[in-house]
């Protein structure tokens, strides 16, 4: 790790360092104040406390709901990532989960702890390749930039020619993203540690640990010297720039300003039976942004859109052909529930008598004003679907997508809940 900070450091640019909980606590038991010194020049991120242990992220939140999911990722995880905070002695400005072991259940915690972004690779949620909001969380998951030099002979010159051919896809863009990925333990060793004592579902005892194997004496610095030759080249070419993802946040431009109530007129107008996001204006709104200001629309509220998490469950509607205007904005009126801070939607809005679900009441809503109908007014209720949907992978069978997995590991619950938080997607601008 401190070569790595030096060359990164000899080369004027910063890197984004995600640490483990454990990671930070033995670089201070050791008394690595270099490498924590040479730290506060880059940026740091949060990688959970214990990365392969399990039941990693993935194996312990499968188990869980939306809501009780976020308060054990949080119990979970919270004292590594002010451990790592601490110790470093920087703010933590990213996420990445271990392997595969993601969730949609982190999301909450993550926001709640003041982490915008979330760095890494995966294939549960994808929107066009491109970089989006989820969960409140600025992502970058999907980029078809994501690249690296492979530790071998000839990796220099193949990662030349990957780095090209990504380069002239890009340069039609305004902003596109090239994300370079390592792990600082694959310049000196010839295996993963984490494999050796966590693969396939293993979790031998601490103190039976095994090291990984260490390369040959010399192999680090030569491959440390050739990942400063394939930066030296990606710098050569025109309008190449090292950022961290603070300064994606910076670029991202979508607008958060209040809108008129003629933009909410228009986009109610625009929303049909199918839920899906909008651009709009430098505006781009999920789901759940429009719900929150259709409500506000409608209840004499600021018109600013509102991170709102989706519901617990996908919960059907009673059968009912129209309900009252008033009584609809009473239902909206209640306050919502939350989790780690932030609200969600409830499974149902209690209607009158009835019971209706967020999709059918947020496609309601839109028809109460396209229509402009008022409080004594009835409107037949719009029976809706959710979209964003097809945007999560469906899937569950994650065994093959780590090599800490268990082998027959599947995660229903979580390829459920990701399709119900899709209420939050939605594109970011560049």
């Amino acid at each position: 790790m401190l070569e790595l900070l030096i060359l990164c450091d000899e080369k004027q640019i910063k890197g984004i360092f995600k640490m483990v909980g454990e990671k930070a606590r033995v670089l201070a038991e050791h008394g690595r104040t270099d490498i924590l010194e040479k730290l506060k020049n880059h940026e740091v991120g949060y990688h959970t406390d214990f990365h392969s242990v399990h039941p990693t992220v993935s194996e312990y939140l499968e188990r869980k709901g939306f809501r009780e999911g976020a308060e054990q990722f949080h119990d979970n995880e919270f004292n590594g990532f002010q451990d790592v905070a601490s110790i470093t002695g920087m703010p933590i400005k990213c996420y990445g989960q271990p392997g595969f072991s993601w969730a949609p259940q982190a999301f909450p915690a993550l926001l709640g702890w003041g982490i915008p972004v979330y760095l890494d690779t995966g294939r549960q949620i994808t929107l066009h390749a491109k970089p989006y909001w989820y969960g409140g969380m600025l992502n970058f998951m999907d980029l078809p930039g994501l690249m690296r030099m492979e530790l071998m002979e000839g990796g220099l010159e193949e990662a030349k020619r990957q780095f090209d051919d990504i380069y002239e896809k890009l340069s039609a863009q305004s902003i596109g993203f090239v994300s370079i990925v390592y792990h600082p333990n694959e310049f000196s060793t010839t295996e993963f540690w984490d494999l050796i004592n966590f693969g396939e579902g293993k979790n031998t005892p601490r103190n039976e640990w095994r090291p990984a194997p260490l390369r040959p004496f010399g192999m680090m610095e030569r491959y440390i010297r050739m990942l400063g030759q394939f930066i030296d080249y990606t710098l050569s070419k025109e309008n190449v720039e090292y950022i961290t993802s603070a300064q994606t946040l910076e670029l991202e431009k979508s607008r958060k300003d209040e809108l008129a109530p003629e933009h909410v007129r228009t986009l109610a107008a625009n929303t049909g039976k199918d839920l899906y996001f909008q651009l709009f204006s430098g505006y781009s709104l999920s789901v759940s942004d429009l719900h929150s200001i259709f409500v506000s629309y409608l209840l004499g509220k600021p018109l600013v859109p509102e991170l709102i998490y989706g519901p617990e469950t996908a919960a059907e509607s009673d059968i009912v052909t129209a309900v009252k205007v008033a009584d609809l904005k009473a239902a909206i009126s209640v306050p919502y529930p939350k989790v780690r801070g932030s609200y969600h939607l409830p499974d149902h809005f209690h209607i009158g008598e009835a019971k209706i679900n967020p999709v059918d009441v947020t496609c309601t809503l839109a028809k109460v004003i396209r229509e402009g109908l008022k409080d004594e007014d009835e409107v037949t209720v719009v029976r809706g679907s959710l979209r964003t949907q097809i945007h999560a992978n469906e899937d569950d069978f994650w065994g093959n997508g780590w090599e800490i997995f268990p082998r027959d590991f599947r995660v229903p619950n979580i390829v459920r809940m990701s399709k119900l938080q899709t209420w939050t997607l939605k594109p970011a601008i560049f």
